[in-house]
């Protein structure tokens, strides 16, 4: 029994310890299957379980899809740091044996078995409840299942699927379900739980991190998008849309703070890892990766990358190869105004709440610092005279490495990253070290512009394909797209998504779906301009969007030394964790590993 504990017992308490005290609040763990579920309040309890199990979190409360971001393209952590390693490719190097792989697998098999644990208990008490509300739980424990095989089969293609919960034989010869099996009974769920959700009278947003019909079918629209289904992910975005009961958030920023969540102006968040506000514990501390070492009490691990930043237009709607008003010795002028709502380049004025404790004249609750890289000065604002002052000291200083410091944590060192860190989900009124900033998991941006991209792919151009992505560009004040060329919308949704979802979790789904994981994270670590006396040139983008520094590589940060690889076609998925395997001889592993 021994082996046999050690397989389940993960997926049914992994990572308690990070969320024990939010849970403790309502104590029901996970639900059993034969001697609870007898009436309604005992299946609400239950699903307060699965919920429980759907907080992904690495160490400290950190969103685990934020953390998967830095294994992309998009972003990066520290140097040896597990997602950097993944990143890395066959230079890390990444192992089957890496954190990472190991925490997802087991968080979404968690969550799959608190909710199988749900669906089989519930039918104790079915006749003590009324139709529409069993039917109204089941559909929401069938939901958060789906979210979890959809990010099961992301990562790791072929997987065990459970739609009860299994004995356990059928756990150590389970073998391996094909991803189009996996999604053609999802797809059916969903369905499923949409009609329940309407039967039921569900609001178009229940509490904030609860699941709706909305979410059901977002999630059919993204499992359809790994199969490349595009007329059954384009039809279940086109019904959200009609439905007209969701629009976008005016102000995008507020998407990221406390006060703008709960809000929820235009009920864009349609599904969101929240923090309770009535305790101390847990936190999200995402949030704190970014504050660079140059403010107080930071922890700065988790960073923007060149080839993220080099993906916003400029105001008139063109990329920067193609611009004439970008400006590489400032960067950051006449830019998609999501640049600057998402990413603080050197320069910038950063406001965080980084210390409990007013210290003047630079802390007052708040400090204001503006951001730089390429002098040992930190331009802090001082509170008692109302000026910004030079004070000497700046762990960001790029001329630190010269200096002989190996040891590096800023957002330029060795182990740093390239001159850029993260605004977004700073809120200002949260302390960093005890945010409270829900973790998004889904938007109504993201359903419009999964539509477009859909149609686009179906080659069914037309004015709603274009509305819907004018509509996210619009918020951000880039101009209305007029392109109709498949090839260029297809570019244009791409880069949309990239820019709209930087640091969300998205990144590493597109890619692979797109099939330029590869090529898009096999390119040297570059940052900003090493001198701001010779702004870097300007990178060239292939037919995939994909930039090209080999003209500028010379002119730009590359403390880092790191050259990622990942056309090793292996890389297309992770590995199973081996131990999986070691106690399941039925379960192969992915091609390569």
């Amino acid at each position: 029994m021994k082996k046999i504990l050690l397989l389940l017992v993960p997926i049914a308490v992994f990572g308690l310890s990070a969320c024990q005290k939010f849970l403790d609040r309502k104590p029901l763990d996970a639900s059993s299957a034969t001697t609870f579920l007898s009436n309604q309040a005992e299946m609400e309890q239950g699903l307060t379980g699965v919920y429980g199990a759907s907080m992904w979190v690495i160490a400290n409360n950190i969103p685990m899809l934020f953390e998967i971001e830095s294994t992309t393209d998009m972003a990066m952590k520290r140097g040896g740091n597990a997602a950097d390693l993944i990143a890395m490719g066959d230079g890390g190097p990444f192992l089957f044996n890496n954190a990472i792989v190991s925490s997802a697998w087991n968080q979404a098999y968690r969550l799959v078995q608190r909710a199988n644990q749900q669906i089989a208990g519930m039918e104790n008490g079915k006749a003590n409840v009324p139709t529409a509300t069993f039917n109204r739980i089941k559909a929401e424990a069938l939901v958060l299942r789906a979210w979890a095989y959809l990010h099961l089969a992301g990562w790791f293609g072929d997987v065990p699927f459970y739609t009860a919960p299994p004995s356990v034989n059928e756990v150590l010869t389970a073998r391996r379900t094909p991803v189009a099996t996996i999604v053609s009974e999802l797809s059916k769920d969903m369905d499923e739980a949409a009609a329940a959700f309407d039967a039921a009278g569900i609001s178009p947003v229940q509490t904030l991190g609860r699941v709706n019909k909305a979410v059901a079918l977002g999630i059919k629209a993204k499992l359809a998008l790994l199969v490349r289904d595009y007329r059954t992910a384009a039809a279940a975005c086109k019904t959200i849309i009609d439905g007209g009961q969701y629009s976008l958030n005016p102000n995008f920023p507020n998407l990221f703070s406390l006060a703008g969540q709960s809000t929820n102006a235009g009920r864009e968040i349609l599904f969101i890892q929240t923090y309770p506000t009535d305790v101390n514990e847990p936190q999200n501390w995402g949030p704190i990766l970014g504050v660079p070492r140059q403010v107080t009490n930071s922890q700065s691990s988790h960073f923007p990358s060149q080839a993220l930043v080099d993906q916003f237009e400029d105001r008139s709607g063109n990329r920067i190869d193609a611009s004439t008003t970008y400006d590489p010795a400032n960067p950051r002028l006449n830019r998609d105004r999501r640049l600057f709502w998402s990413i603080y380049l050197p320069g910038d004025t950063m406001v965080h709440f980084a210390s409990r404790t007013t210290a003047l004249p630079y802390n007052n609750l708040r400090e204001r610092t503006i951001f730089n890289i390429h002098s040992n000065i930190r331009r802090k604002f001082n509170w008692n005279t109302g000026v910004y002052d030079n004070v000497t000291g700046n762990n960001d200083w790029i001329g630190a490495q010269a200096a002989g410091i190996q040891w590096q944590v800023s957002a330029t060192g060795n182990i740093g990253g390239v001159g850029y860190v993260w605004n977004k989900y700073n809120d200002s009124t949260q302390y960093t070290f005890e945010s409270k900033v829900g973790f998004i998991l889904m938007r109504y941006a993201e359903i419009l512009l999964t539509y477009a991209e859909a149609k686009i792919e179906l080659n069914e151009i037309d004015g709603t394909v274009t509305g819907a992505i004018n509509q996210v560009r619009a918020r951000a004040g880039q101009p209305a797209t007029a392109l109709t060329s498949q090839s260029d919308l297809r570019t244009l949704v791409r880069r949309e998504r990239a820019v709209e979802f930087a640091g969300e979790g998205l990144r590493l789904f597109d890619l692979r779906r797109w099939d330029i994981y590869g090529k898009a994270n096999s390119l040297p670590i570059v940052g900003f301009s090493l001198d701001p006396a010779v702004p870097a040139a300007r990178p060239v983008f292939d037919a995939d969007n994909v930039p090209n520094y080999a003209s500028s590589i010379n002119q730009r940060i590359r403390f880092r030394n790191q050259t990622r690889a990942n056309t090793n076609p292996k890389y297309k998925l992770w590995p199973i964790p081996q131990p999986e395997i070691d106690n399941n001889p039925n379960l192969t592993q992915n091609t390569g590993w």
